[in-house]
């Protein structure tokens, strides 16, 4: 494991014999999988793609994106995960950033696939009619007429075609290479780009392997099903490299749809997933929720934000009733560390808390000046871990060096008892959860600023009808200004620069921000309104 690719991880860790990816109803083998990996890294090395080059996946969660992945970390490619829905002129500056050299892309999220062509990209089109068999020639019809193609673009399915009588690729990763990279508000809550390894990933999964003593190991007949984003560390990590290296099946499923989980979890045998908040509360909604299939399930994992302790005792008093042996159990972990880094486990769970530090992870309160401190005081987490990231990009600073130890500062506040568990009470950082994605107020409020007669921003969330926005705060320079004409210029800027979530969904033009004892902007006092 320490001086393996995830590639190699994956290779040793697959069921061949009963593994699938299941994609849009269609049922891919391991086999296959594997195949078309190797296929795809010979291919690319033909495009002229080498050690350390960059390619782009702007993709949702689909087969397309895990083969890139793994073929990637085979030859020593780093692969760049961002937002499907990412706007053009920010993936424009982000493909710069990065230094990417290709970009696969998802045909039917593109309209007019020619606004790709300034990119100065190597472009590679993937379709969902890329892993259907029966109704091939529809999805094809549909993307057709769905978006307009451009000539110059490679169709990914030429890149998996079979390559008879040509010798494999070597593996040119090494487990220290940095296999990706991954956007996040860093532990300050200013968006960064950071770098992970091999080794990050490879360390994850070994780790919550060892966590249970009720093994977690699937034997290909046990499905994960794949609801969080792969341009999300805990996606990729837990439900994707993770399951696969210890022999589950896996449903790829691009948007959450409860009705359409529910049914899954009855058509296969899903026994894992990990999930956040919103998604199991929108499951348990279901009129079809409740009911005998819930025995398959076996192990649930959930993070990424609150998670009630009421709601828990809910659910599973509601698994209970239905024999599952499951119980739902959080956690807690953040992108610079692979994901994962502490949870509650069938061994060791207390109420209200995170859990315990997953096995060969560390982890300390600290106060201001790095020191620790004592059991039951609320300090800043601190974690130290061997899926740590590499850095952040174009960046030196990052860690905490403690000896030969690297420590990542959270900006989390929080508290371990006497026990080791630990609890979270606060945020340090801002950022808001909005449909399991971290959007950040800090990103709106730079950009919005931008207009000349903008004095100050604050982005809050607002709730409605059980979902959550973007409210935006503007003081003005000017007061006279026509405040509709304003209103109309910011939305313009958001939505040509922001993902969809982040742009303002409420704007509202007021005198004065209010103000904490500090003379900062109370952004919780506006959360309130």
């Amino acid at each position: 494991m320490k001086n393996k690719t995830c590639y190699e991880m994956l290779v040793d860790g697959v069921d061949l014999k009963k593994g699938y990816i299941v994609f849009n109803g269609h049922k891919i083998s391991t086999r296959t999988f594997l195949k078309n990996i190797e296929d795809f890294a010979i291919n690319i090395k033909n495009l002229g793609f080498k050690k350390g080059d960059v390619l782009t996946l702007f993709l949702p969660t689909c087969p397309q994106a895990l083969v890139a992945f793994y073929a990637c970390s085979k030859i020593g490619v780093i692969v760049n995960i961002v937002h499907p829905l990412m706007p053009i002129d920010k993936l424009k500056d982000n493909l710069k950033q990065t230094k990417s050299k290709g970009l696969m892309y998802f045909d039917i999220l593109i309209k007019n696939h020619k606004d790709l062509a300034s990119l100065d990209q190597i472009l590679i089109n993937c379709s969902i009619s890329d892993y259907v068999v029966v109704r091939k020639l529809i999805f094809k019809i549909f993307s057709f007429y769905k978006c307009k193609t451009y000539k110059n673009s490679i169709k990914y399915s030429k890149l998996v075609k079979n390559n008879k009588n040509v010798t494999p690729t070597e593996i040119e990763g090494k487990a220290n290479d940095v296999v990706c990279t991954m956007h996040s508000g860093g532990t300050s809550g200013l968006p960064k780009i950071i770098e992970l390894q091999n080794c990050a990933f490879n360390n994850l999964s070994v780790s919550l392997e060892k966590m249970y003593t009720r093994k977690i190991r699937g034997g290909g007949n046990e499905y994960s099903l794949v609801a969080l984003p792969i341009f999300h560390a805990y996606g990729l990590g837990v439900s994707v490299h993770t399951c696969l290296t210890n022999q589950y099946s896996l449903i790829l499923v691009p948007n959450f749809r409860p009705k359409t989980f529910n049914k899954l979890i009855r058509k296969y045998n899903v026994t894992f997933f990990a999930g956040v908040p919103i998604m199991f509360k929108k499951m348990m909604e279901q009129k079809k929720f409740r009911g005998k299939h819930l025995a398959k399930l076996k192990d649930l994992w959930c993070g990424g934000d609150v998670l009630t302790e009421s709601f828990v005792e809910h659910f599973d008093i509601i698994l209970e009733k239905y024999k599952s042996s499951a119980r739902l159990f959080r956690g807690y972990g953040l992108t610079e560390v692979a994901s994962v880094c502490a949870a509650n486990t069938f061994e060791n769970y207390r109420p209200y808390s995170c859990g315990k530090a997953i096995p060969n992870t560390k982890i300390e309160i600290w106060d201001d000046g790095n020191n620790p401190l004592a059991p039951n005081t609320i300090g800043e987490i601190a974690i130290c871990s061997p899926s740590v990231m590499k850095g952040y990009l174009n960046e030196i600073n990052g860690f905490v060096h403690k000896g030969k130890e690297k420590w990542v500062k959270t900006g989390d506040m929080g508290y371990m008892d006497e026990d080791g568990y630990l609890y979270i009470m606060d945020r340090r950082k801002r950022s808001i959860k909005i449909n399991a994605l971290n959007v950040f107020p800090s990103e709106i409020e730079t950009l919005v600023k931008q207009i000349d007669v903008i004095d100050e921003t604050c982005a809050v969330p607002y709730h409605y009808n059980d979902k959550t926005y973007i409210k935006l705060y503007v003081t003005l320079k000017d007061k006279t200004y026509n405040k509709e004409v304003i209103k109309r210029e910011i939305l313009a800027l958001c939505r040509k620069n922001l993902i969809k979530y982040s742009v303002p969904r409420m704007i509202e033009i007021i005198d004065i921000m209010p103000r904490t004892s500090f003379g900062k902007i109370d952004f919780k006092n506006l959360e309130l309104n």
